[in-house]
């Protein structure tokens, strides 16, 4: 259940919240930033919330790149290089749906 998995990674530090959109990630030992899960409402998207959840991802401790995994479909994938992502390619998900990878070193 999703609230289980929220509630463990807000008890791990891995969870923000911000007015307008939230974050679920994980920092690796190796520093990667792994974005789990981010949402942004519709009616702040252009006022800026994820790139102010990706400034925060930034200062984490530790912290050498940030990596996102995005439905290809997803306008999202016009956003990630806006902020600086880079792409890594394109992955196929077991029911055959294309994932965009992106990243942003640090």
């Amino acid at each position: 259940m999703i609230f289980e998995i929220l509630f463990d990674a807000a008890n791990h530090d891995e969870l923000i919240l911000v007015d307008g959109g939230m974050c679920h990630y994980h920092l690796r030992k190796d520093g990667q930033v792994t974005i789990r899960e981010i949402i942004v409402l519709k009616d702040r998207q252009r006022k800026g919330v994820g790139t102010a959840i990706v400034d925060s991802l930034k200062r984490l401790s530790g912290a050498t790149s940030i990596f996102a995994k995005c439905p290809s479909e997803l306008p999202a994938n016009k956003w990630y290089p806006a902020i600086g992502f880079v792409s890594e390619g394109v992955n196929l998900t077991k029911n055959g749906k294309e994932l965009s990878l992106w990243r942003l070193p640090l």
